[in-house]
């Protein structure tokens, strides 16, 4: 595919309203790390939320969701769709509890939460592990997202210019991130949204058009088979298209068990169980405990239900018009030479769009790209700001100063995954590694919020636990022999989890409690719900309306996304949208409910 003039004025301008923003916010951002790191504090729900959207819009996710519907059916997609079972609890509780702490990262709640120099060190343990590690993983696959996508774009036979080409991504997005912090990340997401969104559908659309309208395309996608349409797992053997029994480690992986794994494990023990870095920090910033709340929810509907749904049908559309052949080849875990599925969508956008067009998906891909990385850097620099930096190195100095260290730590990060980036080949192992390398730790995320009896240790033993065990069941990424050890995922991520969680709860009964002055101060000021009999019944009380609220929000999410998937595929959506209006109802009920501020309730 060659630009045209069209396609480089499109481009073009995105750039130019891009860095004009980052530019226009500087000396408010520059003020102190508040208006850097959180806005002042002033940001709507609507803000927020979009903000959010936009964040976990990469470039990545179109590549890999249409990927994953090639590979293995729409069903693959439960890997992150089960997330929304947890997911819920934020917008029910869990971001309004975060506002009321008023903290910059999630890394400084463990001060807040604990006491004692085991939550000293967690805190600025965390603080560095989240920057540079985990914050690095995510920024990495998102680089190779944007690499994949400008070979395939510029016909690139080989990775000569990968390094020119990460280096150039990096200075895009570092450049409005490194000027004007959280205020020009979160006034720039707004356009990146609209941007990418529109994008997505305009593709999804092209392809419909291309397999002869809506009606016509629906013929061809139930012609895939339910091995690829059905939204849940089907007993179907991928290579015989038959249904067959499977093996102990193939249910766990590929069908049905995979899909309780996603949903009852994954979907609410995870490395974001309580929010997640940059859900918490869009959760810090908002105007109140209600915008934050409302942040989620939008978020939330928005993540789920409205923006897969196109990059599913291209993925659909392209087993029609992308011959597998035409893919090229990467190794695979086990070091076979498998098609990069992930490059079929980019091959899409070729073929279906004309000049401007094309160059207006382009600068779709650009906006989303950038919305992640710039979210990362912001946050990757907080962490090591505010819970290193400023924490245990530097405690005393002007606003400005920190502010300055912020903007070079991002350059540090940046850095950090472009080489990572380099490196790797495929998005979905590096996105299956970052989920399980925290995987562990999410029991105890939750165990914070609501069982007053959790200590630093608690997380300490699960973080460690995590990391050890999914290095050593991902040796294969390091270069080691696929017959050393083979246990696939997400079966590997139940191991994980079952391991750490059992760990961590044999360390904290054999640790002391935290003190009981500094847990109270931490419970009057967040009021938690669940086991905290220790100040009162007031927590079991508030535990009710937050699991009612709870399955109203999972029932909103799948009825709508479940619904929409009926239209598309053209099967019956009535039952699904009437499971979300219940579920909607069943919200409506319980959202006062668990908004009691602290002021009016008195602690027992």
């Amino acid at each position: 595919m060659q630009f045209h003039f069209l396609d480089w004025i499109a481009i073009g301008g995105y750039l130019v309203f891009a860095l004009g923003v980052g530019i226009y916010l500087t000396k408010r951002a520059s003020r102190s790390t508040g208006d850097f790191y959180l806005a002042g504090r002033s940001l709507t729900w609507w803000v927020a939320g979009t903000s959010l959207v936009a964040t976990s819009f990469a470039a990545d996710t179109p590549l890999v969701v249409s990927g994953w519907v090639r590979s293995s059916g729409i069903s693959q997609n439960w890997l992150w769709w089960g997330a929304a079972v947890g997911g819920s609890l934020s917008f029910v509780c869990l971001a309004g509890w975060w506002r009321r702490l008023e903290v910059t990262t999630d890394a400084e709640v463990i001060e807040c939460r604990y006491s004692g120099s085991a939550a000293r060190f967690l805190r600025g343990f965390y603080g560095g592990y989240h920057a540079m590690v985990t914050n690095t993983v995510v920024l990495a696959w998102v680089l190779l997202a944007m690499l994949k996508l400008v070979r395939v774009i510029l016909n690139l036979d080989d990775s000569s210019l990968d390094a020119w080409i990460v280096g150039g991504a990096l200075v895009l997005a570092l450049s409005y991130s490194f000027l004007s912090g959280l205020w020009g990340v979160v006034m720039t997401d707004l356009f990146q949204f609209a941007l990418a969104l529109f994008g997505a559908v305009l593709l999804a659309y092209k392809s419909v058009d291309a397999l002869g309208g809506l009606t016509a395309a629906r013929d061809a996608f139930r012609d895939l088979g339910p091995q690829t349409t059905d939204l849940m797992p089907t007993a179907i053997n991928s290579e015989t298209g038959e249904a067959s029994p499977w093996t102990a480690v193939a249910w766990w992986t590929q069908g049905f068990g995979a899909f309780l794994i996603f949903t009852g494990v994954q979907g609410w023990l995870n490395k974001n169980a309580d929010g997640g870095g940059a859900g918490v920090q869009r959760y810090s910033a908002c105007k109140s405990e209600g915008h934050a709340r409302g942040a989620a929810l939008w978020f939330h509907l928005a993540h789920y239900c409205l923006r897969p749904w196109p990059w599913i049908i291209v993925g659909l559309a392209s087993m029609q018009l992308v011959p597998t052949g035409d893919l090229s080849l990467i190794a695979s875990s086990s070091g076979e030479m498998v098609p990069d599925y992930e490059e079929a969508y980019p091959r899409m956008m070729a073929m279906l769009l004309g000049p401007g067009l094309f160059g207006l998906l382009c600068a779709s891909f650009l906006a989303a790209f950038m919305s992640t990385l710039d979210t990362h850097f912001n946050l990757g620099s907080a962490y090591l700001v505010n819970d290193l930096y400023r924490r245990f190195m530097r405690k005393e100095a002007k606003p400005t100063h920190y502010v300055w260290v912020g903007r070079f730590a991002e350059i540090l990060i940046g850095i950090l995954a472009g080489l990572f980036a380099l490196s790797a080949d495929s998005i979905s192992n590096l996105f299956t590694f970052s989920l399980s390398l925290l995987g562990g730790v999410g029991p105890a995320l939750l165990m914070r919020w609501f069982w007053w009896r959790a200590n630093a240790w608690t997380e300490l033993s699960a973080l460690v636990t995590s990391t050890m065990l999914t290095m050593a069941l991902n040796l294969t990424m390091f270069g080691a022999s696929a017959d050393l050890i083979d246990i696939p995922y997400p079966l590997s991520y139940l191991i994980v989890v079952g391991l750490s969680l059992a760990i961590s709860l044999c360390v904290t009964m054999l640790t002391k409690p935290v003190d009981r002055e500094h847990l109270r101060a931490f419970h009057d000021k967040v009021l938690p719900a669940g086991a905290w009999g220790v100040f009162g019944d007031g927590s079991r009380k508030r535990l009710r309306p937050i699991l009612v609220g709870w399955a109203g929000g999972v029932a909103l999410i799948y009825g709508l996304l479940f619904g929409i998937g009926g239209w598309v595929l053209g099967n019956n959506a009535w039952l699904p949208f009437a499971i979300a209006i219940v579920g909607a109802l069943v919200l409506r009920w319980s959202w006062p409910r668990c908004a009691i501020a602290p002021t009016h309730e008195t602690i027992e």
